[in-house]
This record gives C-alpha cells, structure tokens and sequence, in this order.
C-alpha cells in the first residue's frame, strides 16, 4: 500500500501484537492510510513502536492528530497481548486519543468477508486452539459461537456441526491435518491486520463502546495463560 499524506485530524491506530506477528496501521474513518508488520517472535518490544511511530511520520501525521487507539486486547499471547495494551493505553492517557478493545479472533475473521461459516483458531500452545466461528457472509463479522479453549479434535467436531467451508489463524493452520474437508489458510497467511482492528474500532467508537485507559485489560481464555511470542 503506499501512504498518502493526510490534511486532516481524526486518526485511528490500529494495533495487534497478539501473536508471533505485528501489525500497526494508520487510518483515517474506514480508510487505511499507511500498514506494516511482520514476523517477530521475541522481538515485539524492540519493533513495535517504532514501527507505529514511523508509519504516522511516512502520512505525515502525529500522535497529536489520533483521535482513537483500538488494539487487540485477547485471545492471544501472554506478552503480546500486555504490550499492546500498555501501548495504546499509554496514547491514550498521554494524548486524550479515545481507546477500544477489539476482540483478536473477530479482527483476524475481518480479512475474509464472504463467508457464511469460517472458523478462526489461535495457536493456544498446550495442545489447544483458541477459536470461535464467524459468519462474515455480510462483509461484516458476526459470532456464531463465543471464544473457547478447544482440542484439535473438538475444533473439528464444531466446523463439522457448523458446515465450515474454510479455516484460518495460527491454530488452524498448524492442526490442519486435523480438519480434512475444510480450506484452511496456511499460519504465514492468516494473521491479524492493523487495518482490521481499525475498522473494528471506527465502528466501535460511532457505537461509543469507548473505554477508559486504567479499565483496559487483556482477555485471556485460562489463567495464567502463557504463550511464547
């Protein structure tokens, strides 16, 4: 995507570093100005905020111009999940910026509209899947089950029962071999976009589904839930 410089206020961050990827994006309404991320398993400290700051600076914006910060606040990675949240709840304190929480497995189901049944499955480790199914059918991505700890086997069982045509995230990815009969889009390919969690929360923040920085928190399916990242 290339960046275009902006002339108005009323930017949105978009922020994800749930897992062994980041994802930072700079938008403006449902309009995405400027992306980037990668891979970075152990290394989300050393990259993600220069990368939020350098990509504002590519728009030619500042963090004087954000109106909102939406980050993935879980399921996900013990230490990804706190690093983003400290992150857009420090913007928010610092620079007034409204703050949104955004669920990760609905963010991730946001990049595949169309699809009447997807099963969105994060890599718990343990041998289990945080998952949950979407109907995106509409272009938009409605539940058709809440998020769960599931064994590759009950993940399975749940795309069977819910007809499922096609299967992405970390999880499902690296237990496809577990779900014959159903697309499922390789880890590498499937992860979570900055661009999605803004959209997310530009929708969020019209609904006023605003939340204060200290009541901010990341969700976690288990206690003591760890995930290397």
């Amino acid at each position: 995507m290339i960046p275009k410089k902006i002339e108005t206020k009323g930017i949105i961050l978009g922020l994800d570093c749930s897992g062994e990827s980041f994802s930072v994006a700079i938008c403006q309404g449902e309009e995405c100005l400027a992306q980037c991320g990668g891979f970075s398993p152990r290394s989300h400290l050393r990259r993600f905020f220069p990368a939020l700051r350098d990509n504002l600076e590519v728009v030619g914006a500042s963090f004087k111009d954000v109106e909102a910060v939406a980050v993935t606040v879980g399921p996900g990675s013990f230490t990804g999940l706190r690093l983003g949240v400290v992150t857009a709840r420090t913007i928010a304190q610092v620079t007034g910026a409204k703050l949104l929480g955004i669920n990760t497995l609905e963010a991730l189901a946001m990049a595949y509209p169309g699809v009447k049944s997807l099963a969105v499955g994060l890599d718990a480790r343990r041998g289990e899947i945080f998952g949950a199914f979407f109907d995106t059918s509409a272009g938009t991505s409605r539940r058709l089950t809440e998020d769960k700890a599931y064994k590759p086997e009950e993940f399975a069982l749940a795309m069977q029962e819910l007809n499922c045509t096609l299967a992405v995230g970390s999880g499902a990815g690296r237990y496809a071999e577990s779900f014959p009969g159903t697309v499922v889009v390789p880890s590498a390919s499937s992860q979570v976009r900055g661009d999605c969690v803004a959209l997310l929360g530009f929708r969020d923040l019209r609904e006023g589904k605003v939340i204060e920085p200290l009541a901010l928190l990341p969700q976690y399916l288990r206690s003591a839930e760890i995930m290397v990242s």
